[in-house]
């Protein structure tokens, strides 16, 4: 038997075509399978740019986790909350705005941004028109996120386009020196943006990031901030390699959102950009052969300041800004940019570098305007949203002049809701920024959150606020927390500007107009209270809005409009309304009106309800009306008086309550006027009664826990201290007070020691 070699055939032409073709099929086919998988499973996210609101039908918001396009290393900061109809009206404007941190309100909440400011002033400028803005913006992203989202912007029948961004562009999200960077080319960073829809792509991007980080970089130490864990190449040198291609990425990137918007005749309003020069040093300097150090530029532009040579100081400054090496101010060069592009597509440039040096002291951009180097204060926000609002009104971007007068940016600025909880969280934040890189070295541990004691109550309210997660932070809790507490002490106006506050963040929340007016009405300020609930964009017209305004234009003395309103809330009204509440008013309008036949059919519905009512005219002349007094209204009064200063008179009312009956809470009150006129034993005999009736007040528990140790009492001490204990009392402050307790206790261990 011999060997037979066996010969192959070659395949045919036509055979090695099929075979190549089923090499590229096979995995095209497997991918198409996978992918459809893991969408019928619900694996991945959805990553749309809008999705439907479902707290408001037929309306579109911001896909919540749209940012996790962008940001693979680090947990993705968040959109604005801002909603748009589905079915876009005629007589509706609409605008959307693109950005970073500063567009989006830092260190504030996104009601005090520049967009919120320009949707008022554009609603009330042209009244006949539904204005919609919608605030795109969110912090460490940059003109990648603007050439991604365009095309779905774009889909929705924008009227207006808003850019004001720049400053990320080194360091932001795909920046050229981010530790987040998708890449080294634009071409990859694009594709990244693309391929991160899919579901297949999804999987393999955590899975790769599980592999190669081991531990996720999200897991980051929590006093770091946003500023030192974003950056990866921290030194860019003025005119290097990565200098340039930041300015290029962003030149590219703004001209063609631009150009995309234009093929559909939708204008993009660019602004130039403003940061602190004058009174931010650079944070760091390198001096070249070519270039000098950015700190030896900034001392003479101050002593050229100093002089008096404002121009010279200013060129002088932008120069140090621009050599500063670590590069969270965009370079003047960004400026130029967006310079270009607008002339040559023929668009308006908002001067907002003009705005900001005219608003400052000898031209020169500090901290009148400036909270650290680049974001806003409150008035900067104000004047941003001025200088958008000019442009737009002077360059008729909306087709047409203003219907109605306009107002100034410092009466918007005067009655916009910007509480001292707003205040304080900012200042918070910024300090808390400022405690670390790149404003102090390195490897400076920032410690500040961890440290920092608040000293008054609404410190810590704003203070509890930024130690939560994130997801447990809802500030629609702290601002409706403390403006009960204002209207429980009598100030009602206060209590109005927390919820005037939540307005402006949540402007379609109809709750909200109607809870801000019970403190407008609580003042008799009846108009303006009607005048809010009228201004709500998105106020269902149910029997409780009718309800509201037809009693609020009963006791403005408007009696036919009341009356009209009424009788819509009477027919429409729930079964598990009282029907009295709209039965009184509307009785008292038919009187007032002198309408006889509807108000005896009025007065017979009232009866139904309660047969005992008494006609006003029916009544004995000689009869008074007595006003119930509650023991509530006695303290609530008495707090106010305490607000005030007014003691003499709060102590006078609060012993004539206890000579009717002893409370607690007057005890409670008492005890707190002795011990603020420094009468530490009245103070200690009157909060000791209010334990003894009430053992779980906190604001009780405490005067009393100081006042024990001041008395030398410890046994009562460590008994207020476990019930602190026992009413899970917050971890932190109970830790405080242990401290305080063991403290006392060393100190009387020593006086006994001291003894002879």
């Amino acid at each position: 038997m011999t060997n037979q070699k066996i010969q192959q055939k070659p395949l045919t032409k036509q055979q090695r075509w099929v075979f190549n073709l089923m090499l590229l099929v096979i995995p095209v086919i497997f991918f198409l399978l996978l992918e459809g998988s893991l969408r019928l499973l619900h694996t991945g996210t959805d990553l749309s740019l809008f999705v439907r609101s479902e707290n408001y039908p037929g309306y579109l918001e911001i896909n919540r986790q749209v940012n996790q396009r962008y940001f693979t290393r680090m947990d993705d900061t968040s959109p604005t909350n801002d909603i748009f109809l589905e079915e876009k009206p005629d007589t509706c404007y609409r605008i959307f705005v693109l950005g970073g941190s500063s567009t989006r309100g830092f260190p504030y909440q996104a009601g005090t941004s520049f967009p919120r400011i320009l949707y008022y002033r554009l609603q009330d400028a042209y009244p006949h028109l539904r204005i919609e803005v919608v605030n795109l913006s969110a912090s460490a992203i940059n003109s990648y996120t603007y050439i991604d989202q365009v095309d779905e912007i774009l889909d929705h029948k924008p009227d207006l386009m808003l850019l004001y961004g720049g400053h990320n562009e080194y360091y932001g999200v795909m920046g050229v020196g981010s530790v987040d960077k998708g890449g080294n080319a634009r071409w990859m960073k694009l594709l990244r943006i693309k391929l991160v829809h899919l579901k297949t792509y999804q999987l393999l991007q955590g899975a790769f990031l599980k592999i190669k980080l081991g531990v996720s970089d999200k897991q980051a130490d929590e006093a770091e901030t946003l500023m030192s864990r974003i950056v990866k190449d921290k030194e860019i040198i003025y005119g290097s390699k990565l200098y340039h291609k930041g300015i290029e990425q962003f030149s590219k990137n703004v001209e063609a959102v631009v150009k995309k918007a234009g093929q559909q005749n939708v204008p993009v309003l660019m602004s130039e950009l403003v940061s602190n020069v004058s009174e931010q040093t650079p944070f760091q300097s390198v001096a070249t052969d070519e270039l000098p150090a950015a700190s030896d530029v900034f001392r003479q532009a101050s002593i050229e300041a100093e002089k008096g040579n404002y121009l010279d100081a200013k060129t002088l400054y932008e120069k140090a800004k621009d050599l500063d090496v670590i590069r969270f101010r965009a370079p003047e060069a960004m400026n130029e940019v967006l310079s270009q592009i607008s002339n040559e597509y023929g668009l308006p440039l908002v001067p907002m570098k003009k705005y900001f040096e005219e608003a400052s002291p000898n031209g020169l951009i500090g901290n009148e305007l400036m909270l650290e180097h680049l974001h806003p204060n409150i008035d900067g926000y104000f004047l941003m949203a001025e200088a958008f609002f000019n442009t737009i009104v002077d360059n008729q971007l909306l087709k047409q002049a203003p219907q109605m007068p306009l107002r100034s940016s410092q009466s918007y600025r005067q009655g916009w809701g910007f509480t001292e909880l707003d205040s304080l969280i900012g200042d918070l934040n910024i300090r808390s920024i400022k405690s670390g890189w790149p404003f102090k070295p390195e490897n400076e541990t920032n410690r500040f959150l961890a440290t920092y004691r608040p000293t008054g109550m609404v410190d810590s309210m704003a203070y509890a606020y930024l130690i939560k997660s994130s997801t447990d932070r809802h500030i629609e809790d702290e601002h409706i927390q403390l403006a009960q507490f204002y209207a429980k002490a009598g100030l009602n106006e206060k209590a109005f500007q927390e919820y005037l506050s939540l307005i402006r963040l949540h402007p379609y929340i109809a709750d909200l107009y109607f809870d801000a007016s019970r403190y407008l009405i609580a003042q008799k300020r009846y108009e303006e209270a009607l005048t809010l609930i009228l201004s709500a964009p998105n106020m269902p017209a149910d029997y409780f809005f009718y309800y509201m305004t037809g009693t609020l234009r009963v006791r403005m003395g408007r009696m036919h409009e009341g009356i009209q309103d009424l009788e819509k809330a009477l027919f429409i009204r729930p079964e598990t309304f009282q029907s009295m509440k709209i039965l009184l008013p509307l009785y008292t309008a038919y009187h007032s009106v002198k309408d006889g036949e509807n108000k005896d059919r009025v007065l017979k519905l009232i009866r139904i309800e309660n047969p005992a009512f008494v006609e006003p005219s029916e009544a004995a002349p000689e009869k008074t009306v007595i006003k119930k007094i509650t023991f509530e209204a006695v303290y609530d009064r008495a707090m106010m008086l305490i607000q005030r200063g007014e003691l003499g008179e709060a102590m006078e009312l609060l012993v004539a309550t206890n000579q009717m009956k002893e409370t607690a809470p007057a005890h409670k009150l008492i005890g707190m006027i002795y011990l603020m006129q420094k009468n530490h034993d009245l103070a200690y005999e009157y909060c000791l009664k209010s334990y003894r009736i009430d053992p779980a007040d906190y604001d009780n528990l405490s005067n009393l826990f100081i006042l024990s140790l001041m008395k030398k009492n410890m046994n009562l001490a460590a008994e207020v201290l476990n019930h602190f204990r026992q009413l899970n009392y917050d971890a932190e402050k109970l830790r405080r007070l242990e401290r305080l307790y063991d403290k006392r206790m060393a100190e009387l261990e020593a006086e006994k020691t001291a003894l002879p």
